[in-house]
């Protein structure tokens, strides 16, 4: 995996770093301020790569570099993922997937623990589906949890049950900027240019997060329906009448379609355009919406699934290229692999010590970046690829741990993106269901069972060995470490 060293720096390769530090220090402190914002983080990047310029003893060489990296085809193919997936996934939210949910549940009669279990696995399934666990947020929360409170599910366990759905859409579904970053970063060492495909990593990942999601559901079926307190019937049925659409189920059906496209190998693009022409279709003859839904004008603008998928991941997909080019600058000029290399003489002794170093280097990162997961994810990446290329874990395996780990901590400290998305969209709902009871940015703690379970499931599987694997001569996934 050695890199020719091409940059040179003032002070030796690790001022490197500069840049990247600038950015995570300024991104971590908009964190715990509770001022996280996409474009301030793309002017910390900016701020950084200009700071890092004074280092650089070839300013060509340099800004060569970050333009490089700016078109690597490792950020290149995300940012084409994330834009078919922001269209994709705004399909499915138009033809009301979720009042299709809650009229299931209704029909099933659900009510107390048992609706919360069945909070867990709705939101789950419409993470899936978008590949969004902020979108599944604020979406699943208007609905499911004043049905739950109205059905006697315990309100901060019910809160908990949509935010670990959330994270489980995150973890497995092959549309989710989650998958996408954890795949596209991890390069093989002995196939040239290329990453961990989607469907590899989501197939060898599942038993993982089966393990996660089975421990979850038995504990909102054991502590889902204390204290929740049913109100008045008259109530929850006309709220629940509001939110029912049973003909929203149809577009499980693209869902079902894209994840088994993927898993079985077909290109991931193949795979999401199939799955939003039949989204589209299925919409379109079912009456879920009409034409104007994917894309009209309206007052001299433009709106619809298209414009809105797109404008929703422009920004985002600015920072990954931004970032994807420090890592450059980390690689070019040997900081990269003078770190790993440090790392496996005093650190590293074993497969085991590289897997356990990937867990707990997307743990601190998933802790400091709390505010968006993503970024998190985009910002650890780098250094995970680097790690498990040295030690010749397959792109499947690194890829696995970081995106199981990546999705733990931001799902519920308090200062976690996804408790704040949840808490405001609870309270934006006070003066529609008065009922409502309040919930501290704390209360999720320890009740989203998801996001705990999955971290301890991945630290296991690294320390056990559990689904370790090891790249072959033609990057074939092997169970032993190959011979050099």
């Amino acid at each position: 995996m050695t890199e020719k060293k091409t940059l040179e720096f003032r002070g030796g390769s690790f001022m490197a770093l500069i840049p990247f530090a600038i950015f995570i220090v300024i991104t971590i402190t908009l964190s715990f301020m509770d001022a996280a914002d996409l474009n301030m983080m793309i002017g910390a990047g900016v701020i950084g790569l200009l700071v890092g310029m004074l280092f650089a003893k070839d300013l060509n060489e340099y800004w060569d570099t970050i333009l490089i990296g700016l078109g690597s085809k490792v950020g290149m193919t995300a940012v084409m993922l994330w834009l078919v997936v922001g269209i994709y996934g705004n399909i499915l939210k138009s033809g009301h997937i979720v009042e299709g949910l809650v009229w299931l549940s209704v029909q099933l009669h659900m009510s107390g623990a048992m609706f919360t279990v069945a909070a867990f696995i709705f939101a789950a399934l419409f993470a899936m589906a978008t590949g969004s666990g902020f979108g599944t947020i604020s979406t699943m929360s208007f609905i499911l949890y004043p049905a739950g409170i109205l059905l006697g599910s315990n309100p901060a366990v019910l809160a908990g049950a949509i935010l670990s759905g959330a994270a489980v859409g995150d973890n497995l579904a092959p549309v989710s900027d989650t998958t996408i970053i954890a795949a596209t970063s991890q390069e093989y060492n002995n196939k040239k240019d290329e990453t961990a495909d989607i469907g590899g990593t989501v197939r060898t990942r599942a038993p993982m997060v089966i393990v996660g999601f089975v421990i979850a559901a038995v504990l909102f079926f054991i502590f889902g329906g204390a204290g929740g307190g049913a109100l008045d019937p008259t109530q929850a049925e006309s709220l629940l009448a509001q939110y029912q659409m049973p003909a929203g189920l149809l577009l499980l059906i693209p869902t079902a379609l894209v994840i088994l496209m993927a898993v079985r190998g077909i290109n991931i693009f193949a795979c999401l355009g199939i799955g939003t022409v039949v989204a589209v279709v299925i919409g379109l003859v079912a009456g879920l919406f009409d034409f104007s839904a994917i894309v009209a004008i309206q007052d001299g603008a433009l709106v619809g699934a298209i414009p809105s998928g797109v404008a929703g991941m422009t920004t985002v997909s600015i920072l990954l290229i931004l970032v994807v080019s420090m890592g450059e600058l980390l690689t070019r000029s040997g900081c990269m692999e003078a770190t790993v290399n440090w790392l496996n003489q005093n650190v590293i002794k074993s497969p085991r010590g590289a897997e356990v170093a990937i867990f707990s280097l997307s743990t601190v990162f998933g802790i400091l970046i709390a505010a968006i997961n993503t970024i998190a994810n985009i910002c650890v990446a780098p250094f995970v690829n680097a790690i498990g290329r040295k030690n010749d874990l397959h792109p499947y395996r690194s890829a696995n741990i970081l995106a199981t780990t990546i999705c733990s901590f931001p799902f519920f400290v308090p200062f976690g993106g996804c408790v704040l998305l949840l808490l405001g969209g609870l309270s934006s709902m006070k003066d529609a269901y008065p009922f409502l009871p309040e919930l501290a940015s704390t209360d999720m703690f320890f009740t989203a069972f998801y996001p705990w379970a999955i971290w301890v499931v991945s630290l296991v599987a690294c320390i056990t060995g559990w689904g370790r694997l090891f790249e072959g001569k033609n990057g074939e996934p092997e169970k032993t470490k190959p011979n050099k």
